[in-house]
């Protein structure tokens, strides 16, 4: 009988979802007003501008799955740094 019970354990620990392991990412996002950030690539800050509706990359850093900071820079200023956190969506 304890046979049966340890096979049993041991397909439903086969059978259940494993945990994500968190990578780092990166995401375009419009600047808005109000915005106090300074840009990891050249260390000026990320300055919301009226009538120019730019953006920014804003990246979530996991080391080992656990996360550790987020990081912000200029869209030019993530291009020239060669995408650090892969390519960044939309």
């Amino acid at each position: 009988m304890a046979a049966t019970a340890t096979a049993t354990r041991s397909a439903r620990r086969a059978t259940r979802a494993k945990k994500p392991v968190w990578k780092s990412r990166a995401v375009f996002r419009v600047i808005e007003a109000g915005s106090a950030v300074t840009c990891e690539g050249c260390g000026e800050h990320i300055k919301f501008k009226a009538k120019i509706r730019a953006k920014q990359v804003i990246c979530n850093v996991y080391t080992k799955g656990v996360w550790q900071r987020v990081e912000h820079f200029h869209d030019e200023c993530y291009t020239r740094s060669d995408e650090p956190y892969g390519p960044a969506a939309d």
